[in-house]
Parts: structure tokens; C-alpha cells; sequence
């Protein structure tokens, strides 16, 4: 027995076999078995017909595993032999080409299983080695018969070495290039998703996708630039979901109040009263008085206040109402579905709770709320309503003010 260094003890090839980086290196190949590449096939073709040796292959060595891109004679795409009995494995340990005349005379590799099946007598190997210097594995012919493979034979192996680093390089780039217009491709339909503003969840449930169809195929630094691509893209998501929801609530909110404002209540009031309900006008009275005695800071502060009690009050009520300031001191209520009993209770309720006194120079106002009722059927328009329950406000004031109010002679059903 021959081999490429001068020593002709064997070293131990596990740990060169099992080092990570080389091991990453072979999986960013991505070549579980047969490549199906015609030229690697006529790499192996070639080396057995032209060192006549019944046996070529393609090795890729993993722990306690050959994988053959490419073989003549196997008849697998991989097989699982450990490594002290591999003799591509040992190749990969050495970086050097081995030589084995006679499985049979060697200590270690006699104990190979297709040695002891007397398939295999003798092996020629030399190491691949791809353009990053990792040893993949090797190009190896075995002979069912003791042989002593010539320096020209080896020559051969060494020589189509150069073709298969060659199409596995191109093989790699192609895939990489692939699964990176991939990447591109996913990027591109997120921000597109982002920008035509789609539901968040539409968006990360692409990226969910993505990840699940591009891990796969990806190998140890695609799979970290596809997880900081998608916590990226999920960051940009979030953050637009989140801005485009603020615009809408500024789009939707009375400033002051963080009530609906006055186009947000009735575009929500129309479809919140479609099927009938309760509308409830409520007007602040000696608001202005406030107003004018100790200036608009002071009537804010009442009117968020009092905003506060009325959204909690009818909201503990009517949990699917629409709560919004028409402007200035007046606010309206839309209470779907409800009946006049339960609508009367509440006008009642709000009532008392939107009493209140502000000090105002040398004074003290009292403040309270005329508050109109009217009922409307399915399908009654939610202008209709609010006009009848803006009379009836005028109603409680003209009742002496801080009352609730309902025009009896009015019928709002559909």
C-alpha cells in the first residue's frame, strides 16, 4: 500500500471528516444523492473505462456517510459506512491521493464491509477540492481484484478532479443565484403588500411562506440572510401597520376628545342604525358661559372630561355603539338594536353623570346636558334620526335644561 503522504500509517479521519466548516461547505452544494448532472456522469464513465475498473465515484464524505453525485457500478446514490472503515474518508483526512493494492492486506480497511462481501479488493483515490480549499470528499475507482493502480492512472483521476470542481462550483452559483431571485422575488411582494397597504397578517403570513419554501434549499449563511430579511421586512410591516392605524384614527377621531368625529359617526352610525335602535343628541348647557369666563384651555378640559364619561357611560350599556362629538359642545350617540326602555335608562343615566362645575374667575358654573331621544325601525336613515333627536334636545332645554327628552308624535319605522 501506497499513499500521497510519506508515512504509510493512516490517521484517524474522524475529525477531519466531522470539522464544521467543511461539512458546511458540502451542504452549501445541496447534493443529497444523485446530482443527475450528464456531465458528472461522464466524469465517472470516463475513469472506469479508462483505468478499466469496474467501480468509479463521485464522494462527497460526511460522518459515517458517502453520498456519490455521480457513480458507475454502485448502483445507490449513497451509502452509510463508518469512517475508520471509509476509504474515501481517509482521503479526506490525508488531503492526498491513497492507494490500496489489496483491501485484504490492510489492517483497518479488510474490515470494510463490501471488502468483506468481496466486492471490493483494491482502491484508487485522489481528494476534491473545491475552490475554497475544503476537501468535499474524493474521485475514487475500487477493483473487485488486487491491483497496483499506476502514477498514470492516478493522473487520470487527478485530471478529471479539475472538470467536477469545475461543474459543481457552476452547479453552486447557479442554485445560489436562484434561490437568491427567490429571496428577491418574496421581498419584493412583501414591500408591494406593504404599499398597497394589506392586513399585517396578510404580509407576515407571506413571509411565513417564504421561509417555509426557501429553508429547504438554503444552506448555513442564506438561512441568516433569510432570517434578518424577514425580521426586517416583518419590522417594516409592523411599523406601516401600525403608522397607517394612527392615520386612521386621526383620520376617524375628534382631536380633542378621542371621540368619533363628525364624518366618522355617520359613516359608522349609518351602518350601526340599519337595523334599527336609538339615537341619543346630547348638548352641554352654559358651555359658552365657560368658554368666555375662563377661556377655551378651561371648556377643553370639560369637554374631554365629560367626552370621558359619556364614552364609558354608553359604552357599558351598549358595547357595539358608536360614540362621536358633532362639533363644538354637541355629541351624539347611535345605540343599535337597542329598545326604548333601554335607551330611555341610559338618556336617564347620561343625565346625571354629565353634571359638573367649573370655577370660572369669581364664579362657579354648573354644567349639564340637554339630552334628545328618538327611536328609529330598520332601514330609517340615520339623518332622519338625528334631526328628530335634535329637536327633542331643544325639548329637555326648553324642560329647564340637564334632562332627557323624547318627541312622542314622531315615526322613524322603516
Amino acid at each position: 500500500m501506497t499513499t500521497g503522504v510519506p508515512s504509510p500509517v493512516l490517521p484517524d479521519p474522524r475529525p477531519a471528516v466531522a470539522e464544521p466548516e467543511r461539512l458546511a461547505a458540502i451542504d452549501s452544494y445541496r447534493l443529497p444523492g444523485h446530482a443527475g448532472v450528464s456531465d458528472l456522469d461522464a466524469v465517472v464513465a470516463y475513469m472506469a473505462r479508462a483505468v478499466r475498473a469496474p467501480i468509479a465515484i463521485i464522494n462527497l464524505v460526511g460522518p459515517d456517510e458517502q453520498c456519490f453525485p455521480a457513480e458507475r457500478g454502485v448502483g445507490a446514490p449513497h451509502s452509510h459506512v463508518a469512517d475508520e472503515l471509509s476509504f474515501c474518508a481517509y482521503v479526506v483526512a490525508l488531503r492526498a491521493p491513497l492507494r490500496v493494492p489489496d483491501a485484504l492486506d490492510h489492517p483497518v480497511l479488510r474490515e470494510n464491509p463490501a471488502v468483506v462481501a468481496g466486492a471490493i479488493r483494491a482502491y484508487l483515490g485522489v481528494p476534491l477540492i473545491d475552490e475554497d480549499g475544503f476537501v468535499l470528499g474524493s474521485l475514487g475507482v475500487f477493483d473487485d481484484e488486487p491491483r497496483e493502480f499506476t502514477a498514470a492512472e492516478q493522473d487520470v483521476l487527478e485530471i478529471q478532479v479539475r472538470l467536477v470542481r469545475s461543474v459543481l462550483s457552476l452547479r453552486r452559483q447557479v442554485a445560489a443565484h436562484r434561490w437568491d431571485a427567490g429571496l428577491l422575488a418574496v421581498q419584493g411582494r412583501a414591500l408591494e403588500a406593504v404599499a398597497t397597504r394589506q392586513p399585517l397578517d396578510a404580509v407576515l403570513d407571506l413571509l411565513a411562506q417564504a421561509v417555509r419554501e426557501l429553508s429547504p434549499s438554503a444552506d448555513a449563511q442564506q438561512l441568516l440572510g433569510l432570517r434578518e430579511a424577514v425580521d426586517r421586512l416583518t419590522a417594516v410591516a409592523t411599523e406601516a401597520d401600525g403608522w397607517r392605524r394612527s392615520l386612521l384614527r386621526t383620520a376617524r377621531q375628534d382631536p380633542l376628545t378621542g371621540l368619533a368625529n363628525r364624518g366618522h359617526l355617520l359613516d359608522a352610525g349609518r351602518a350601526a342604525l340599519y337595523g334599527g335602535g336609538a339615537v341619543l343628541f346630547v348638548d352641554l348647557d352654559r358651555f359658552k358661559e365657560v368658554n368666555d369666563r375662563g377661556g377655551h384651555a378651561v371648556g377643553d378640559q370639560l369637554l374631554v372630561r365629560l367626552a370621558d364619561r359619556l364614552r364609558c357611560s354608553v359604552l357599558d350599556v351598549v358595547p357595539g355603539a358608536v360614540v362621536g362629538r358633532l362639533g363644538g359642545d354637541e355629541f351624539a350617540a347611535i345605540l343599535p338594536g337597542v329598545d326604548r326602555a333601554t335607551a330611555e335608562t341610559l338618556g336617564h343615566r347620561l343625565a346625571a353623570a354629565l353634571v359638573d362645575e367649573v370655577d370660572v374667575g369669581r364664579r362657579t358654573v354648573r354644567i349639564s346636558a340637554s339630552i334628545g331621544l328618538a327611536m328609529a325601525g330598520p332601514g330609517t336613515t340615520l339623518e332622519a334620526v338625528l334631526s328628530v333627536a335634535d329637536r327633542a334636545m331643544y325639548g329637555a332645554k326648553e324642560r329647564g335644561r340637564g334632562v332627557l327628552h323624547v318627541v312622542e308624535d314622531e315615526d322613524l319605522s322603516a
